[in-house]
């Protein structure tokens, strides 16, 4: 009974027609759900009221955005700086960003890096977790496991050194790049393992680490399960955080539609991560309206009606 009004109550509720805030936006309060309860946003610039009012249903407890929402300097000029997100953010504050760094297209340089990121958590001291690097493994040309590594390394002593010497930023943390689940590298048999020295130097200090995890339609199973014991044995204490996930983008896969919305939960309750955000650009072909919080007419995708009424 309780679900079913939640459900109601989600798919009654107001939403503006699809397009940029104009003025100042209005930001409703209200309390954050569990970590576990994530979202993506979308990456695009600016976000539209209706994805805020998408944002006020779902309530999420934590959420990805990208570094150039927030200013970060985007030599790719595809995103733009979001001052609207920006003052949500501060209003929900309560609510824990992961920030994704951007862009990454191979190895930037560390230190350049390291400052990026001293620097935005400056600007808002509240955020403390940031992603490194997307998918390196496949983003990257010419990419290799020691390359990868010795990279990873590099930004965390960088980092590192800001923490140990500046008292503002000793509580920035990190997470371990995600890898692109079976690609050409072989992530799951092969790359950790390559990898396992940098991994645990994370881990060891506090950090984390990211992962992307997909599945089919009807079948929801765990990539994290594929990966080495070593791993998955300290994701029991360590920081595991799910930066994307849904179903792959096959076509035998479909459109997002209600019943991903249960695989969403499904997934929940048997991983071991502490955050779970979804991402709405998760499916095959289409345009780009067909993957955002709503649709041209400001009408929420079906899979947030149920993460947002049913979810953690």
């Amino acid at each position: 009974m309780a679900a079913a009004a939640a459900l109601l109550s989600f798919a009654c509720t107001a939403r503006s027609a699809s397009g940029p805030v104009s003025g100042s936006l209005p930001i409703a309060a209200w309390p954050a759900s569990s970590l576990l309860r994530g979202i993506g946003i979308s990456p695009k610039t600016p976000l539209s009221l209706a994805d805020y009012e998408a944002l006020d249903v779902l309530r999420p407890g934590s959420v990805v955005v990208y570094s150039t929402q927030l200013g970060d300097r985007d030599p790719l000029r595809w995103l733009g700086n979001d001052p609207e997100l920006q003052r949500w953010l501060r209003e929900h504050q309560d609510v824990t960003p992961i920030v994704r760094m951007w862009p990454v297209r191979g190895p930037d340089d560390p230190r350049r890096l390291a400052q990026r990121i001293v620097m935005l958590h400056a600007r808002y001291p509240w955020i403390v977790w940031f992603e490194i690097a997307n998918e390196p493994d496949i983003e990257w040309a010419d990419a290799s496991w020691n390359g990868i590594a010795s990279w990873a390394s590099d930004v965390w002593w960088s980092v590192e050194r800001y923490r140990r010497t500046q008292p503002a930023a000793s509580d920035i943390r990190l997470l371990f790049p995600p890898l692109a689940q079976a690609s050409p590298l072989d992530p799951e048999n092969v790359g950790y393992d390559a990898m396992k020295n940098v991994v645990e130097l994370y881990l060891d200090h506090g950090d984390g680490i990211a992962g992307h995890e997909y599945w089919d339609r009807d079948k929801v199973y765990l990539v994290e399960e594929s990966w080495p014991a070593w791993l998955r044995e300290r994701l029991a204490s360590a920081p595991f955080f799910v930066t994307e996930c849904g179903r792959r983008p096959l076509p035998t896969n479909g459109w997002p539609d209600e019943s991903l919305g249960y695989e969403l939960l499904q997934f929940t309750q048997r991983t071991r991560a502490h955050v779970v955000a979804p991402f709405v650009l998760s499916s095959p072909g289409g345009s780009f309206d067909q993957y955002d919080f709503v649709d041209r007419r400001g009408v929420s995708r079906p899979h947030l009606f149920i993460w947002g009424a049913l979810g953690p």
